[in-house]
């Protein structure tokens, strides 16, 4: 198939498929774009800050896409491309984006609470308590993948002869017999860092207009790539430091870990929403780019003379195990996500201005995302080789030396489609895939932490919020949230603006009061750098002790295992306010299934050689087991509330 007729029926399932479905969606579950949302009624300055929609959706595109929808695709795409086309077209409209969707409509409407905290409401404190444990492991996963993908990203090193370039190039760094390709990434990463405050001081303390930010996010982004190439940032692949020896690679780990540590505690337009609007400027520059490479080199047949076969099961079976249930965990991100629940349900939900915003956001992000996954895989198909392909992603399967780099795999893939179809060197266009790829690595790993450094909070606010440092700060910040001076009007579907006061936590009448070590404890676990530190550091635990292709195969499992349960939440939300749940129910089922029987492949395949995965056998038991109890509690919920039958609704 012509990789022109596949983007362009990428292009009509996404687009019209999303736009019918998504407003049959919100007519459904009663969308409101006049009710008032968490932003505008708790606005902080520092958590809940009313934002233009333009800026949130960069901000919320930017954390959900992560490396999902470039690594997934080319990890799976092993199986043939028509498999991955296939799931990625079909979940991303009909699951992933149904479940971006309300995730970020009902946060909204639960007063920006996350998802964890509506389980509790509606199952109750002991599935809140486990759906946290389950989402802080399954977070830790994430930034783990992440974190090491992107400091695979800015150490990736190559032959000369992979980017037909001359001994005596200057572009990039040489060491060795290899070309240092991430250098250039690396000091983009810092230029857009360091300069993310400016940006948010202008949009939120200035207000200056949406439009003129991005002309100054387009300057540094620029100014970032020209610094890159002048300036470029690597360590060699071993190094000495204070008489410590550590590879490259770690170093960057460490570096970033101090950044996210930074912007997971600090205010979130200073760095997370700021940062992240400045890169996504790159991320839809690279994506047109990317798009128009590929439309150029489809019209006029640009392909590689060996090309990736459309159906390949039987190896990739070898590779990987089973297409099902293998296959649709690989490719997480690009057809449906958990973590973008969390997304939805930490920051996205305490900046939009309306609930037409949630489904402008929620659903349409997902859309954008999904066609990312296709244009990757059709990249792939145009610009790599099955020997290339194996070498850089699978070499063991196909008789190389060296691990596996899906990183790799994906630049040289946007290099050479790019040399195919434009005439551009290979370099070039491997180094825009690069700093294309690391733009969607470090926004997600920012968010990430934060989200779990929230997390932490909620879990000792239940845990000790019968003590007095807990206790009064939470009952305060309850009665802000649930009491209002104004009757708490209905809408139109019936379902109040914000959860009815019963539904509110309740605040102890008598708190404990603490001194001495005890006290000092409570107000450590208060702080926000503390538990931001926290999560950290389980990121660092899972990065170092587990290999990229491990840990991206339960990550990805969790990944959509929580998505199944967040679906299965929405589900229950709808059916308590007398919504229809078919269009939540049946996809949650589905996920269910299928994150079930891939938790079940891998505890075999760690019980196998159980000393080399402690951490992620560990991992997966404890996932196994939350999940048990998670399916549980909430059958038991739903049984009750069907066995007594319909409820009445309010009057409009």
């Amino acid at each position: 198939m012509s990789v022109l007729y596949l983007l362009l029926v990428a292009m009509v399932v996404l687009g019209g498929g999303g736009w019918c479905y998504s407003r049959f969606l919100a007519r459904t579950v009663g969308e409101d774009a006049t009710r008032t949302t968490p932003a505008i009624r708790l606005n902080d300055g520092r958590d809940f800050v009313p934002t233009p929609t333009p800026v949130v959706f960069a901000h919320h595109f930017a954390a959900i896409a992560g490396a999902g929808p470039i690594v997934g695709p080319v990890i799976a795409i092993i199986y043939g491309w028509f498999p991955a086309v296939a799931w990625v077209l079909v979940g991303g409209v009909a699951i992933g984006a149904v479940h971006d969707y309300l995730a970020t409509y009902i946060t909204t409407r639960e007063g920006g609470h996350s998802v964890a905290t509506i389980a509790r409401r509606l199952v109750g404190n002991d599935a809140f308590v486990a759906l946290t444990l389950f989402l802080i492991v399954m977070l830790a996963l994430v930034c783990a993948a992440f974190l090491n993908l992107s400091a695979a990203a800015l150490t990736s090193r190559l032959p000369f002869t992979r980017l037909d370039l001359p001994a005596s190039q200057t572009l990039f760094r040489v060491e060795g017999q290899k070309v240092v390709i991430g250098g250039i990434a690396s000091m983009s990463v810092i230029v857009i860092t360091a300069a993310a405050p400016l940006v948010g001081w202008m949009y939120i303390k200035r207000r200056i207009r949406v439009r003129y930010c991005s002309l100054a996010a387009i300057a540094i982004c620029a100014a970032s790539i020209f610094l890159g190439l002048y300036f470029p940032v690597a360590f060699p692949e071993q190094m000495t430091l204070a008489g410590i020896t550590c590879k490259g690679i770690h170093c960057w780990m460490l570096l970033l870990s101090i950044y996210v540590l930074i912007a997971a505690g600090a205010p979130v337009w200073i760095f997370l929403q700021s940062r992240d609007f400045i890169n996504a400027h790159i991320l839809y520059a690279g994506t047109a780019a990317l798009l128009l490479t590929l439309l150029v080199g489809g019209a006029s047949g640009a392909g590689v003379s060996d090309p990736l076969p459309a159906f390949n099961v039987a190896q990739g079976s070898a590779a990987n195990g089973p297409i099902w249930p293998t296959l649709f965990i690989l490719i997480a991100c690009g057809a449906v996500s958990g973590f973008h629940s969390l997304c939805a349900g930490g920051t996205t939900c305490k900046q939009i201005t309306s609930e037409r915003a949630a489904r402008n956001i929620g659903y349409y992000a997902m859309l954008l995302e999904s066609f990312v996954a296709v244009c990757v895989i059709a990249a792939m198909m145009m610009g790599t080789g099955r020997k290339d392909y194996l070498s850089d992603v699978y070499p063991k399967l196909g008789g190389f030396a060296g691990e596996p780099n899906a990183v790799l795999g994906f630049a040289m893939a946007v290099g050479n489609s790019a040399h195919l179809a434009l005439g551009a060197p290979v370099a070039w266009g491997a180094l825009a895939g690069m700093v294309l790829l690391e733009g969607f690595l470090v926004t997600t790993l920012d968010a990430a932490v934060r989200l779990t450094r929230y997390l932490f909070e909620e879990v000792w606010r239940t845990l000790f919020g019968r003590f007095d440092i807990f206790a009064e700060p939470v009952a305060e910040a309850e009665r802000k949230q649930w009491k209002h001076s104004e009757p708490v009007p209905a809408g139109g579907d019936g379902i109040p603006i914000i959860p009815e006061e019963s539904m509110s936590p309740p605040a102890p009448a008598f708190p404990i009061a603490t001194m001495g070590l005890r006290r000092s404890v409570l107000k450590l676990l208060r702080h926000y750098w503390v538990n931001s530190g926290l999560a950290v550091a389980i990121t660092l635990a899972f990065a170092l002790t587990g290999g990229q292709r491990a840990l991206w195969e339960v990550f990805a499992t969790a990944n959509q295992l929580l998505a199944a349960m967040v679906l299965a939440l929405a589900a229950l939300w709808l059916a308590r306010h007398g919504r229809s749940v078919w269009f939540a129910l049946l996809p949650a089922a589905f996920m269910m299934v299928t994150t079930l029987a891939s938790l079940v492949l891998l505890l075999r395949k760690f019980l196998a050689a159980p000393g080399q995965n402690v951490t992620l056998l560990t991992a997966d038991i404890v996932l196994l087991c939350i999940t048990a109890y998670l399916l549980f509690a909430g059958a038991r919920v739903m049984t009750r509330r069907f066995s007594k039958g319909p409820q009445a609704q309010p009057a409009d």
